[in-house]
């Protein structure tokens, strides 16, 4: 029989006997069947990669896979390809994922709502922790959800398999139940659950909770399930394993030395055990790259595509002719899912009452009409954007004849309420450094469904204590939030850029506004303000005016938040005016450098605003302007103040002051490096321009201009800022500090 004939009577078995999970398709009829072969993907995070070049080699070898089963990674990429991806596409979907937003400790930060992105800002540590039953820590550094979406898609065709033996190649994930200590394997049900649950690796992303375990990557005890792809009836089992390397000389120099070591020894232990099951073992030369490498992916799938090809004597006696290569190909197409119905109803599990029918309302309009993943899964991110979910997903379910949309959300086991924290600390030329510790905490559904209270605490060279009730009415964007509190603040005082006082000021405050949010971007209020002002010079030179009085206000703010990031964001704007028109200023006693008080009808208004946007790969270009006025008339109790970090950083912090302030800055960012894939931050090296000045009146004074460069850490704590600036006018300053100082922080 020639090798067309062959070919035609592969696709038309595979036609007839579609029950058979492949038909034998040999070099001629009369030869015997071919061995089935199996392929076990072992974990190893971002060295997962390097199966995808084992795939690829395959395929242009003609090797064909009848099984495959993976841990961790493993999974991932065996997942993937066991639903009918090729190698090709599984290498572009690994190339098109970014990383850092994967392994996001938050939800991104262009997703979240409104008042989750002033917290973001507000609190720029990303130290958060839950305070429900006690202090608790999250389950993982990442939430999973970005993992859980690309998952989503992969599995999406097949939500009505029976199992996963009726996926284009079988398949199998393997995970641990941690309450258990077992190993599970998964052989039917959601693809996308088990492709998460082999994946979470603990303290990385949260434990699966299915069928009542709670489970984790499977590495943990089993990395190479050579022994799962044996028990499902391969002739042939080839391994491939790239865990780590032990040939290199132990690090049991220090504590963490040992640990790494010994858990190393454990798990190469497991992964031997399972490898005496395997006909051939495939371990890709990964020397000098490490799990955390996801930005080395064609890297590590070279080194992949090189491991195969060095085992080619071995693994060519497996090839199939040009012909039965077809054959196998147009059978694992022809078992591949690709359309979806249009979903007849939507239903939400994981919550119920009035979270239930919330949720449930946003996914109506994607009902009886074509399906719209993108569309839902931006619901979904919309949904994580509030914090109060570790996950939302969706799938397809058939309940009564039907299918439509099953939501699944997770509620967060260890908040609401929760506590978030942050350290400002900032080199200070009379103390040497401030320091100031800070703490939120963020309680919701006070009072009501969609209520919400924030509670704020600082210690230090700033201190204080205040609180705001937020009240939604109804679901029209109207809020209601009455706030109060007390501050307390140590500030320099300067006279000709020389250091003459500081002072102390407290500030007693209650206030209620109105306000509107439309979306995650914009939020408007009105309100009306009552203050207590105590301001007293403590050291030197009485240039302020001491005051004990109140002062009220109405107020209107105006907030737009489009950019896509807390610290140094890839692209968008962030805008914040206010307007106050004051009833009362506080009364002072008169000095011969000071006026008794502040004009009784003082209006002012003052804009911050930020713009970035990508520049290249690696670069970021911004600008930002900010301005205020008091619109002719002159003040002092309630100046502008500029001096400082990206406000013209050759000053002193807040040493110019007036009635009237401007400011330009324009600059580059380059970033040098990305700690765990941008996941943990990034280091940042950059230059930038400001311009600008403070006075009673600008249009008579002299404008300023900086020439700064520095380096940015992002960290846990918040950013590290060490940056010098110097000044046309030959003044030149070194500072450093931690927190939000940073222009789009602000």
């Amino acid at each position: 029989m020639t090798g067309n004939a062959c070919a035609c009577a592969c696709v038309a078995a595979t036609i007839l006997l579609a029950s058979t999970p492949y038909p034998s398709c040999a070099q001629d009829a009369t030869a015997p069947p071919r061995p089935r072969i199996g392929l076990a993907l072992g974990g190893g995070a971002a060295r997962g990669f390097a199966h995808i070049g084992i795939l690829k080699w395959f395929d242009e070898h003609r090797i064909p896979i009848d099984d495959v089963a993976g841990s961790s990674m493993g999974g991932l990429v065996g997942g993937a390809f066991a639903a009918g991806m090729s190698p090709g596409e599984v290498e572009a979907l690994v190339a098109s994922l970014r990383w850092d937003v994967m392994l996001a400790s938050s939800a991104p930060f262009a997703d979240k709502d409104a008042r989750r992105k002033q917290d973001a800002r507000d609190y720029v540590s990303q130290m958060a922790f839950g305070l429900r039953g006690g202090f608790t820590l999250p389950r993982g550094l990442s939430t999973g959800q970005p993992v859980e979406v690309v998952l989503g898609r992969i599995a999406m065709p097949y939500y009505a398999i029976s199992n996963f033996d009726d996926l284009p190649t079988p398949y199998r994930a393997v995970a641990v139940d941690l309450r258990k200590s077992e190993v599970v394997v998964f052989d039917r049900g959601w693809l996308a659950e088990a492709m998460r649950a082999t994946m979470a690796l603990p303290g990385v992303f949260p434990p699966v909770v299915a069928g009542g375990r709670l489970l984790v990557d499977g590495g943990v005890l089993n990395n190479v399930p050579a022994d799962v792809v044996s028990d499902m009836g391969a002739d042939v089992v080839i391994a491939v394993d790239v865990s780590a390397d032990l040939a290199h000389e132990a690090r049991a120099e220090s504590i963490i030395g040992v640990l790494g070591d010994t858990l190393n020894v454990m798990l190469r232990g497991l992964t031997r055990a399972s490898l005496e099951r395997a006909n051939l073992v495939l371990a890709p030369d990964l020397k000098g790259m490490f799990g955390t490498d996801f930005d080395r992916a064609p890297e590590f799938i070279q080194r992949g595509y090189a491991a195969a090809e060095a085992r080619k004597a071995d693994l060519l006696p497996y090839a199939l002719s040009d012909s039965a290569y077809r054959a196998y190909l147009a059978s694992r197409a022809s078992r591949r899912r690709t359309e979806l119905p249009a979903p007849a109803f939507a239903e939400v599990e994981g919550v119920t009452g009035a979270q239930a029918s919330q949720i449930r309302t946003r996914f109506l309009p994607f009902v009886a009409r074509p399906l719209d993943e993108a569309g839902i899964e931006k619901q979904l991110s919309a949904l994580i954007g509030t914090e109060r979910y570790t996950t939302a997903t969706y799938r397809l379910a058939v309940e009564g004849g039907r299918t439509g949309l099953m939501i699944t959300v997770t509620p967060k086991t260890y908040g609401p309420p929760f506590l978030l924290v942050a350290l400002d600390l900032r080199s200070d030329p009379s103390t040497g450094i401030a320091a100031t510790a800070r703490g939120r905490i963020v309680a919701m559904d006070v009072a009501g469904a969609g209520n919400e209270a924030r509670i704020d605490v600082a210690a230090g060279t700033e201190m204080g204590v205040g609180a705001e009730w937020y009240r939604p009415m109804g679901r029209t964007g109207l809020f209601l939030a009455p706030r109060g509190g007390v501050e307390r603040r140590q500030f320099n005082v300067y006279d000709a850029a020389r250091f003459r006082a500081e002072s102390r000021e407290s500030n007693y405050r209650i206030a209620c506004d109105v306000g509107y949010t439309s979306g995650n971007r914009f939020e408007t209020r009105v309100g009306y303000a009552a203050e207590h002002l105590d301001r007293a010079t403590t050291v030197g030179d009485r240039l302020l005016p001491d005051l004990n009085g109140v002062q009220t206000y109405f107020s209107g703010t105006l907030r737009y938040d489009g950019q896509n990031g807390a610290v140094i964001p890839d692209r968008g704007a962030f805008v914040q005016g206010r307007i106050r028109r004051f009833v009362e200023t506080a009364k002072s006693a008169p000095t011969s450098l000071v006026a008794a008080a502040d004009p009784a009808d003082l209006l002012m208004a003052d804009i911050d605003s930020t713009w970035f946007a990508q520049a290249g790969t690696h670069g970021r270009v911004f600008v930002r302007a900010a301005g205020g006025t008091a619109f002719g008339s002159t003040t002092l109790i309630n100046a502008f103040t500029l001096g400082g970090s990206f406000s013209l950083g050759a000053l002193n912090d807040g040493e110019l002051r007036g009635s009237e302030f401007a400011l330009v800055d324009a600059g580059y960012l380059h970033r040098l490096y990305r700690f765990a894939e941008g996941a943990a931050g990034s280091l940042w090296i950059g230059g930038w321009v400001e311009s600008g000045g403070a006075a009673d009146r600008l249009s008579t004074s002299a404008i300023k201009t900086n020439f700064s460069g520095g380096m940015i850490i992002e960290t846990p704590l918040g950013p590290i800022l060490a940056a010098a600036s110097v000044g046309v006018d030959g003044r030149y300053r070194f500072y450093a500090s931690l927190g939000n100082v940073l222009p789009s922080a602000r």
